[in-house]
């Protein structure tokens, strides 16, 4: 898996850290995991609260990310 430029330093994946699932830097959260509780309606507070390893500054880097990858994916970001 390559991380995103933009996640370097947020995302990692290392075959020490769970298998080398993507994950945020600094825990043995991944990615997948987040994604997962921000689908099933969790809150970012709540989400924080379960994961206290990993940033808001993480979590609003992957969405902040997802966001810009979602208008390119779809046509919509007119300022590339």
């Amino acid at each position: 898996m390559t991380i995103p430029k933009e996640l370097d330093g947020v995302i990692a994946s290392d075959p020490e850290v769970m298998s080398g699932a993507p994950s945020f830097v600094g825990t043995r959260v991944p990615l997948w995991v987040f994604l997962d509780h921000l689908e099933s309606g969790v809150s970012l507070s709540d989400f924080h609260e379960s994961f206290p390893r990993v940033t808001s500054e993480q979590t609003a880097a992957v969405l902040s990310w997802l966001a810009k990858a979602s208008r390119q994916l779809i046509n919509l970001d007119t300022a590339s």
